[in-house]
């Protein structure tokens, strides 16, 4: 009997990402960006696509919290790019990390020119390390303006995976 509560849980988080997901879409104007004339919404019934920026914290987010996400906007015909934070070094293997970044952005029909994956010595991978979120607006700034970005997406608010 503890199923159902599983399949009836599971049912309302998929619900409510579907519809956060149509509220950031179907939105004139994206959440996240100040106004600006540069981020100006779409005019009313112009359905053109946008260029999403997708702020990873770490190699594998990509995969772990993003892939149902980069295929619903990839078939809508958006842009993605993506902006990792850093390596995910924490164990060693940031190198091996990065590059599996890259092949799984290649699987999810991201180009490598669409990717950047940062070493900031003040944003280095460990659960107790505390990353400067005013660094973390600059730098995403840089490729907001950089990739000509409409619409920003990440996955989490958390000291470690900010």
């Amino acid at each position: 009997m503890a199923w159902i509560w599983v399949v009836a849980a599971a049912g309302a988080i998929l619900l409510l990402w579907a519809v956060s997901l149509g509220r950031i879409l179907s939105s004139p104007a994206p959440y996240c960006l100040p106004p600006s004339p540069r981020f100006s919404p779409p005019l009313h019934g112009d359905r053109r696509s946008r260029n999403v920026l997708l702020v990873l914290a770490h190699p594998d987010d990509e995969s772990m919290f993003f892939t149902p996400t980069i295929l619903f906007l990839e078939s809508k015909g958006h842009k993605l790019h993506v902006l990792c934070m850093s390596l995910g070094n924490a164990d060693g293997f940031g190198d091996t990390r990065k590059e599996e970044l890259y092949n799984a952005c290649a699987t999810l029909k991201i180009p490598a020119e669409q990717v950047a994956v940062l070493d900031h010595q003040k944003l280095q991978d460990g659960f107790h390390e505390e990353w400067d979120h005013g660094l973390l607006a600059e730098l995403t700034m840089e490729q907001i303006q950089l990739w000509d970005i409409d619409t920003v997406m990440t996955s989490s608010q958390s000291s470690h995976d900010s």
